[in-house]
């Protein structure tokens, strides 16, 4: 997983893509957006969409393996004053690393069913159980990230792993 709170700067494709605020397709290659957005479907990015500030909108930003698709779940403050947006594939179980906004190259505002392109939908439903284990890792990230971010995407990065064995030998 990559550490998204890294302090070097975006690519220079990020910076332009992100100032020209321009529309992009892109194809969803992972499973970590779970059902909302399978492998293979192709999206819709809005480039330079300040909406990445908002509970629930999906967004596209640098990942150190690529660009990635996450939904935003929170925001949080570090020990320097920087606010770090916290995001969540809707497959997954821990948040990804804070992130950097500069990271963000826009908002994910469409995908391709067939031939048409549809709105994103909201977060699938969750069992009381993901929804309480989702919260704590949530509050430990967040935590984490009010003392220094790279103790606190040490911290995510932990989790992914611990959640990811467990699930498997479940």
């Amino acid at each position: 997983m990559p550490n998204l709170a890294s302090p070097h700067a975006p690519s220079p494709l990020a910076f332009v893509l992100r100032r020209a605020r321009g529309v992009i397709e892109s194809e969803i290659r992972g499973g970590s957006m779970g059902a909302t957005l399978p492998p293979g479907t192709r999206i819709r990015i809005a480039c330079g969409v300040e909406a990445h500030r908002s509970i629930g909108s999906v967004v596209a930003f640098e990942g150190n393996d690529g660009l990635v698709g996450h939904r935003v779940v929170g925001h949080v403050t570090d020990h320097r004053g920087r606010v770090l947006i916290l995001a969540r594939g809707d497959g997954m179980l821990v948040c990804d690393p804070p992130l950097d906004p500069e990271r963000v190259l826009g908002e994910i505002a469409a995908f391709q069913r067939g031939a048409e392109w549809l709105p994103l939908p909201p977060a699938p439903a969750a069992s009381a159980g993901t929804r309480a284990g989702r919260s704590v890792a949530l509050a430990m990230v967040r935590g984490a990230t009010r003392i220094h971010p790279t103790l606190a995407a040490h911290l995510a990065e932990g989790l992914q792993a611990a959640a990811y064995v467990f699930l498997r030998h479940r």
